[in-house]
C-alpha cells in the first residue's frame, strides 16, 4: 500500500535523488540513487519486494546519472512500443544496465548478494511511487546514508566497466558510455 508523504522519512525529502520526466503516460519519471550500507547485506529479497520498474543493484556497473539516463529513455520507448526482452520490467531494466542478454547473468552481475553499497533506479508513473521505493529502502535499511555521488564514474569504475564488457581499455569515458548504450540496444537483436 503507497504511503502518504507525511509518512516517508524525513532523511527522503532531503534526499539526493537524480529525477527526469518524460512524459505523461504511466512511465513519467526516470529516477536514481544510491547508498551506503553500514555493513555487507544481501538485498536480493528486498529488490524482489520493489514495484514494477525499480531495480536495485552494486554502483560499479552504473557508469553516471548519463548512463542511467541513457538505459531508462531506451526502456521506455521499447516499451512504449511493446517491445520487451522480458515480461518483468525491473529485470528488463537491469538487464539493460548491465549489457546482459541472460536474466541469470543480469541478477549476478547486479551485486547486491553482498554489498556495502547499492543504486536505486527505476522507471516509475509518479514522483510518489518513487519516495515510497526510496522511503521503503530507509525503513528496511536504517543505517543506509544517501549518496548520489556513487553513481558517478570515476577512474577506477571505467576501469572495471571496460574489463566486465571486454572493451578496449583505451576507450574515453565519454566512449564508454556510447559503447555501454549500444550494448543495451543490441540486447533486442540477441
Amino acid at each position: 500500500m503507497p504511503r502518504s508523504k507525511k509518512d516517508i522519512p524525513e532523511r527522503v525529502l532531503e534526499n539526493q535523488v537524480w529525477l527526469r520526466r518524460v512524459g505523461s503516460d504511466g512511465l513519467s519519471l526516470c529516477f536514481a540513487t544510491a547508498f551506503k550500507l553500514e555493513d555487507k547485506v544481501d538485498l536480493t529479497a528486498f529488490a524482489k519486494s520493489l514495484p514494477e520498474g525499480v531495480v536495485l543493484c552494486n554502483p560499479k556497473i552504473v557508469a553516471g546519472i548519463s548512463h542511467i539516463e541513457a538505459i531508462l529513455l531506451q526502456t521506455r520507448e521499447y516499451w512504449l512500443r511493446n517491445q520487451r526482452l522480458v515480461h518483468n520490467g525491473s529485470i528488463e531494466i537491469l538487464m539493460r544496465l548491465a549489457g546482459k542478454n541472460q536474466i541469470s547473468e543480469a541478477v549476478e552481475a547486479s551485486g547486491i548478494k553482498n554489498t556495502k553499497a547499492v543504486a536505486l533506479l527505476g522507471l516509475v508513473p509518479s514522483e510518489e511511487e518513487m519516495e515510497n521505493a526510496v522511503g521503503e529502502f530507509l525503513s528496511a535499511f536504517k543505517s543506509a546514508r544517501q549518496n548520489v555521488r556513487l553513481l558517478e564514474l570515476n577512474q577506477e569504475k571505467a576501469k572495471w566497466l571496460k574489463k566486465f564488457h571486454n572493451l578496449p581499455l583505451s576507450l574515453s569515458d565519454k566512449e564508454l558510455l556510447i559503447a555501454l548504450q549500444e550494448l543495451s540496444v543490441l540486447l533486442i537483436f540477441k
